[in-house]
C-alpha cells in the first residue's frame, strides 16, 4: 500500500506487531471507507493543484480535501500577539488613513471576507479567520517526549478538519462544489469527542457580536443558540466559552465592546451603549441569546437571527419538529438570510440520534449542505450526508504542525484503544461507548450508549453486512397471503413493500409480508411439519392512533432457530392486521403467542372460531411466579406483557441473538464450519435497527413482538429439555395420548373426511 508522505508507512512489520484482530479492521477501513483512502493516497492534491474561482480563491472539495501547507500565513494577528503580548504595534489612531486605520479595516474585511493566499489560492473564510486569530481557546500542550500536556489558554492550532468545517459553513450559505455554487442552504454536523465543536461555535457568536456577519449586515445582528438542556450552554458550554472570547476581545481590541446588557443568568448579551443626553440605545445593537428549549420548541419560534446554532442535537426527541419550527426563523420564502447550524457529539449517554438520522442521511429534504457520503463503508448508509469529523482526523498527536492528520497512526491507535478496552473490562457498555466516542464512520456514531442492552457493536456490523450486499433480499418472498379456491391458504406476490428503515415517520404504513423461508412441508400429512413453527405477535387494537405504534408478528422455525418470516405494519382496519396473523398460523401450521393486554386479536380470532392458534398463557411463568393464576376468555390466552415480562422477554431475546450458530463460510477458498453468534444470521433489516436504537423509553414494537416469540421458544425449550429437534417432536407425538390407536381408529378417519 502506496500512501503520501505525511502518514505513517504500513510495513510488514509493523502490520505484524498488531493482533490479528486489529490487523484485520485496519485493512478493511482503509480499502473500504472511501475517505480514508482519499485521505491517505499518494495522489491527494495541494492547493496549487485545485481550480481557482473569479476571486482568485481555490474550490474546496470537501468530499475529497487537498493537503494545507504554510498556514501561518493565516495566522499573523495572532502569531504577533504571541509574541509581543498585543495584536500590532501601531499606535490606536481614529484618522481611518492611519496605519493603524489602514490595519484595522484590514483586519475587519478579512474577519468578514476571508484572507487568500496570491501565490496558490489557498484560504481561509472570514470566521475561520476570526477564530485562528481572535478567539483564544484552552489548548492542550504536548510536553515534548512525553504522553502528557498542558492545558493552557492559546490561540488555537491550524486543524484540516476545523478547515473543512469553516468551509462546510461556507459553502452552505453562499455556493460550493456540491449546491451547483448557489448556496442558501443550512448546515449539520456529526463530530467525535475532542474535536473544537463547543469553541467553533462559541468563535462564530463572538464574530456575529463584534463585528456581525458581514460589511452590509453588521448592525443589530441576532444569533441564537440553543440545546436540550442548560448545562450544555453555561456549565463549560458554549456560552461560557463565548462570554470569555468576547471579554478577551473587549481588552486587547479596538473594536466594538461596550455592552448594554451581558448576563449569563440569563442568557443574553447586547452590545451597544447608552445615550445620556438623549437617553438612547447607540452602538451596533448586535445580540446573542441563549435559549434552553427543552420539551418546548416554541421558545425558539419567532427569533430572526443570522445564525441559530443548535447544541448536542442528537438530545433532542424531536429534533425534526425543532427544525421545521426554526426555518421560518431563517427564511423568507426561498431566500434565506439566515443559517442553521446543528452539531452533535458521538457517544454522548443521553444521544440516540433516532430523530438526526432522517436530517443527516436526507439533508437535501431539509435544505441541508449534503455531501457525497463517502464517509461510511463502501454501500453503507444513503448517498448524501451533511459534514462529519471523525475520530481520525486531527487526533492528538497525530497531525504535523500544518494540522494535516496522519490517519494510519490515528486509525492504530484508536483500534487498539478499542481492542485493549473489549479484552480488559468486564462491562459490555465499555467498548460500545469508546466505538461511539471516537467513530471511524458515521454507523459506529450514531448508537445509543449506556442504556442497550443488545450487542450493538455487532448488530451495525450485521447492518452493514446486509446493506454492503445489493442482492441480499433477492431471495426473499414478498407479498401476501389469500385463502385460494380450495380454502387454503397459499402466498401471492404483489408489489407490497415490506418496511425495512426504522425509525418510521408515521404509522400509515401498510407495510409487506417477508417470508426468508417458506414452510417445510410433512410428506404424511402434506401440511407444514406440527410443532415445528411457532408465531409471537404486539398487536394493536385502534384502527387510528396519533403514536407511532405498528402492529408486528414474526415466525420461527424451532427446529433451525432462524426467523423464516415477518409481517410489521398497520393495514387500515385493524382486524386486517389480525387477519395476517391468522393467515400466517395456518400457513405455517403454527401457534401464535401475543401480548394479551389488548384484547381486539382474541375477539377477532374467537369471531372466526380459530382461537386454537393461540397459546395458552404459558405454564412456566405462573412457575416463576411471573404471573399469579391463569384467566378466562382473552385473559386464558397470550401473555401479559408487564414490566416484569417484558424485561424478562428481551433478556431472552439478548441470550438468544448472541447464542453460538454453526454456519457453513469460506475460508481459504474451501467451505468450512464457523462458529458465529445467531445475530449474524437475521435477516430483518429494520429489526436490526430496532435493536441497535434500543432504549426503554420509546416505542419499538419488533422487539416487544420479538420477546412474545422468545417467551414462547422458551417453554418448548423447557419441555424439549433444551433441544428442540425433529426426533423428539416426533416421539413426543407418539407418546401423546390423542394418538392412541383407538382415537386413530374412531375419529382421526372421519374427522379428515
Amino acid at each position: 500500500m502506496k500512501f503520501n508522505k505525511y502518514q505513517t508507512p504500513l510495513t510488514d512489520e509493523l502490520l505484524e506487531s498488531l493482533p490479528e484482530e486489529v490487523r484485520n479492521q485496519l485493512l478493511d477501513i482503509i480499502n473500504n471507507v472511501e475517505f480514508v483512502r482519499r485521505l491517505v493516497s499518494p495522489d491527494r492534491q495541494y492547493a496549487k493543484d485545485r481550480p481557482r474561482d473569479d476571486k482568485g480563491r481555490i474550490i474546496v472539495d470537501l468530499a475529497n480535501p487537498h493537503i494545507v501547507e504554510n498556514i501561518d500565513y493565516f495566522r499573523p494577528t495572532a502569531i504577533h500577539y504571541q509574541k509581543y503580548g498585543c495584536f500590532t504595534n501601531l499606535r490606536p489612531n481614529a484618522n481611518p488613513n492611519s496605519e493603524f486605520g489602514k490595519w484595522i479595516r484590514e483586519e475587519k474585511r478579512r474577519c468578514w471576507e476571508g484572507y487568500v493566499r496570491e501565490s496558490d489560492g489557498e484560504w481561509v473564510t472570514g470566521y475561520m479567520y476570526w477564530f485562528l486569530n481572535y478567539s483564544p481557546i484552552m489548548l492542550s500542550k504536548i510536553i515534548k517526549g512525553t504522553k502528557r500536556a498542558n492545558r493552557i489558554e492559546d490561540f488555537p492550532e491550524f486543524w484540516e478538519g476545523i478547515y473543512w468545517r469553516f468551509h462546510y459553513m461556507e459553502q452552505a450559505a453562499n455556493g460550493g462544489l456540491y449546491n451547483n455554487f448557489e448556496g442558501g442552504q443550512h448546515c449539520a454536523e456529526l463530530a467525535s469527542r475532542g474535536k473544537g465543536k463547543s469553541f467553533s461555535l462559541a468563535s462564530i457568536l463572538s464574530h456575529d457580536f463584534i463585528l456581525g456577519v458581514n460589511e452590509v449586515a453588521h448592525h443589530r445582528v441576532m444569533s441564537v443558540v440553543t440545546a436540550y438542556q442548560k448545562e450544555y450552554l453555561t456549565k463549560d458550554g458554549v456560552l461560557n466559552k463565548f462570554s470569555s472570547m468576547a471579554n478577551f476581545c473587549a481588552e486587547h481590541t479596538q473594536f466594538p465592546r461596550k455592552r448594554l446588557k451581558s448576563s449569563m443568568q440569563e442568557m443574553t448579551w447586547i452590545m451597544g451603549y447608552k445615550d445620556v443626553e438623549l437617553d438612547v440605545e447607540r452602538g451596533t445593537l448586535n445580540n446573542i441569546l441563549g435559549v434552553s428549549s427543552k420539551d418546548d420548541e416554541s421558545k425558539l419560534r419567532g427569533k430572526r437571527a443570522a445564525h441559530i446554532l443548535i447544541e448536542e442535537f442528537g438530545t433532542f426527541p424531536r429534533l425534526t419538529d425543532m427544525y421545521n419550527v426554526l426555518t421560518p426563523s431563517v427564511e423568507e420564502g426561498d431566500i434565506v438570510f439566515g443559517q442553521i447550524y446543528m452539531l452533535g457529539t458521538a457517544g454522548d449517554n443521553e444521544s440516540d440520534f433516532a430523530g438526526a438520522q432522517e436530517i443527516m442521511y436526507n439533508p437535501k429534504g431539509y435544505r441541508m449542505y449534503a455531501l457525497p457520503n463517502v464517509f461510511d463503508k463502501n454501500n453503507q448508509g444513503r448517498p448524501n450526508f451533511v459534514f462529519f469529523f471523525p475520530g481520525y482526523v486531527n487526533r492528538k498527536g497525530c497531525y504535523n504542525e500544518d494540522g494535516v492528520s496522519d490517519v494510519i497512526k490515528a486509525l492504530i491507535e484508536i483500534l487498539m484503544n478499542r481492542y485493549t478496552k473489549k479484552y480488559n473490562s468486564s462491562d459490555p457498555n465499555t467498548i460500545i461507548k469508546v466505538i461511539a466516542e471516537v467513530p471511524i464512520t458515521p454507523a459506529e456514531a450514531i448508537v445509543k450508549t449506556g442504556v442497550n442492552m443488545f450487542p450493538v457493536t455487532d448488530l451495525t456490523e450485521r447492518l452493514q453486512q446486509l446493506d454492503s450486499n445489493p442482492r441480499e433480499f433477492d431471495d426473499v418472498y414478498t407479498g401476501e397471503l389469500v385463502v385460494n379456491k380450495s380454502g387454503q391458504i397459499e402466498f401471492k406476490p404483489t408489489s407490497a413493500q415490506p418496511i425495512r428503515e426504522f425509525p418510521h415517520k408515521d404509522n400509515k404504513i401498510e407495510g409487506g409480508l417477508e417470508m426468508f423461508q417458506l414452510p417445510e412441508i410433512d410428506r404424511a400429512t402434506g401440511r407444514p411439519f406440527n410443532g415445528r413453527y411457532i408465531l409471537g405477535c404486539d398487536p394493536y387494537d385502534d384502527d387510528t392512533s396519533n403514536t407511532m405504534s405498528l402492529g408486528s408478528v414474526f415466525v420461527l422455525d424451532l427446529w433451525t432457530d432462524k426467523i423464516v418470516a415477518e409481517y410489521t405494519g398497520r393495514p387500515l382496519f385493524a382486524d386486517d392486521f389480525y387477519e395476517v396473523c391468522k393467515r400466517l398460523c395456518l400457513y405455517y401450521n403454527g401457534r401464535m403467542n401475543y401480548e394479551n393486554n389488548k384484547k381486539g386479536l382474541f375477539s377477532y380470532f374467537s369471531k372466526n372460531n380459530c382461537t386454537y392458534l393461540l397459546t395458552d398463557q404459558l405454564e412456566f411463568l405462573r412457575d416463576k411466579q411471573m404471573i399469579k393464576e391463569i384467566g378466562y376468555g382473552n385473559k386464558a390466552k397470550g401473555t401479559n406483557a408487564t414490566l416484569a415480562i417484558n424485561s424478562y422477554g428481551r433478556n431472552l431475546l439478548r441470550a438468544w441473538l448472541l447464542r453460538p450458530t454453526v454456519v457453513i463460510q469460506e475460508v481459504d477458498g474451501e467451505p468450512a464450519e464457523v462458529t458465529i453468534p445467531a445475530l449474524f444470521t437475521l435477516r430483518s433489516r429494520a429489526l436490526i435497527k430496532e435493536l441497535i436504537n434500543y432504549n426503554s423509553e420509546g416505542n419499538f414494537d419488533r422487539i416487544s413482538s420479538m420477546g412474545m416469540l422468545m417467551l414462547l421458544r422458551e417453554d418448548k425449550m423447557i419441555t424439549y429439555q433444551g433441544n428442540i429437534s425433529r426426533e423428539k417432536q416426533e416421539k413426543a407425538s407418539k407418546n401423546y395420548l390423542g394418538n392412541d390407536p383407538f382415537f386413530n381408529r374412531n375419529y382421526r378417519t372421519r374427522r379428515s373426511q
